[in-house]
């Protein structure tokens, strides 16, 4: 995707729907190479996405990382 098209990312009707949902499916490679996608809870707080989800969730680190 170019710079150019990433502003035009927001306006698109599916970025307009998201707000409105409350749950999200991530995908991601398992450590055995199949693709998975789970269900993640989420929240807009007005300036970040929060997602919700359990600290033993495959594929997330836990302790979570702080900073960027």
């Amino acid at each position: 995707m170019q710079p150019n098209e990433i502003i035009k990312v927001p306006n698109r009707p599916i970025s307009q729907e998201l707000p409105a949902r409350d749950v999200t499916r991530p995908a991601y490679v398992a450590k055995d190479g199949t693709p998975r996608n789970v269900p993640i809870a989420f929240t807009w707080n007005g300036s970040h996405i929060v997602m919700c989800t359990t600290k033993n969730a495959p594929g997330l680190p836990w302790p979570p990382r702080t900073g960027s």
